[in-house]
């Protein structure tokens, strides 16, 4: 697996599912006794209108391709989890290749443009 590829499997497997999932579950909350806030928030969230729907969902979308996104930073060397702002000295290893190699294109900026 190379840098790209990563980035594609983090697409599907945590970015979009993390969206679909919170919009099913604001949609109709898992389990026999769902927890009380995630009741009201379905509550609020199915007497919106389609497109209010819509500016939600869009506003998650946005919210977790940030997160991911600055995640991905983290493990570029691009923005630091130090205090004192050294490097976060990160190594992200699938098999033999590095995938956050500062040789390649970082995984931040190859992230959504895969």
């Amino acid at each position: 697996m190379n840098n790209s590829e990563f980035i594609t499997v983090i697409e599907d497997v945590v970015s979009t599912s993390a969206i679909e999932n919170t919009i099913d579950n604001l949609k109709s909350p898992p389990g026999r006794k769902p927890d009380e806030k995630l009741v009201k928030q379905s509550t609020w969230f199915n007497s919106l209108s389609d497109s209010d729907k819509d500016m939600v969902k869009s506003i998650i979308s946005d919210s977790v391709n940030e997160s991911v996104f600055g995640f991905l930073c983290v493990l570029d060397d691009v923005r630091s989890i130090s205090d004192s702002g050294d490097s976060n000295n990160l190594k992200l290893i699938h098999g033999d290749t590095v995938l956050n190699d500062i040789e390649d294109e970082c995984l931040h900026d190859l992230y959504k443009n895969v």
